[in-house]
């Protein structure tokens, strides 16, 4: 070994011989993982941002943990126990909050253009449908664009939303076929 050599660490000589490794750099890894599910119960999350409720303070409310609740939202099913409080908790039943076939038949929505919802809106008027007003927030869909799509008027989307109105027959199957969820459930707030 030369006096150069002997000078540099074990690490530096290694480095040397080697480039390409990254022994004391640090190992390069994504910072972040990215999640592999998707999102299976829209309507149970569509609900919980509608009520700005976050999943931690849900967990916190039900008595059980935030990966608990994120395995609600990505398509499991909570014990009976478990389910009364939840139903409790957000008012809704359990049939609107896991309904499977929602669940199993979780789609992909076709949006035509991107759009940009606007959360100032609901915070002059609260929403009266949280389901529809939620999954709005979910694809990040705005009024001017979703009444656009569907041939209606933004005022009449407001109306919707904010009021306890329900559309005719008509307008509640092209809602429905939109977000591939039965009208029964998207304007579930409106018939109770």
């Amino acid at each position: 070994m030369n006096n150069a050599n002997r000078d540099m660490s074990y690490f530096k000589m290694y480095q040397k011989e080697n480039p390409l490794k990254y022994l004391s750099r640090g190992i390069k890894v994504s910072r972040f993982r990215k999640t592999k599910k998707q999102i299976r119960n829209r309507v149970l999350y569509a609900i919980l941002l509608s009520k700005d409720i976050k999943l931690s303070d849900l967990a916190k409310n039900v008595g059980v943990s935030s990966r608990g609740v994120n395995g609600w939202v990505m398509g499991a099913q909570p014990n009976d126990h478990n389910m009364s409080k939840l139903c409790d908790f957000l008012n809704y039943p359990h049939h609107i909050l896991f309904n499977e076939e929602i669940v199993n038949r979780s789609p992909i929505i076709c949006i035509p253009s991107r759009s940009k919802y606007y959360k100032r809106v609901v915070a002059v008027s609260p929403a009266q449908n949280n389901v529809l007003h939620g999954l709005l927030v979910l694809y990040d869909i705005s009024l001017g664009d979703f009444a656009t799509w569907l041939d209606l008027g933004p005022a009449t989307i407001r109306k919707y939303i904010h009021r306890k109105c329900l559309p005719d027959p008509q307008i509640q199957k092209r809602m429905a076929d939109f977000f591939r969820i039965p009208a029964n459930i998207l304007f579930y707030d409106a018939l109770r």
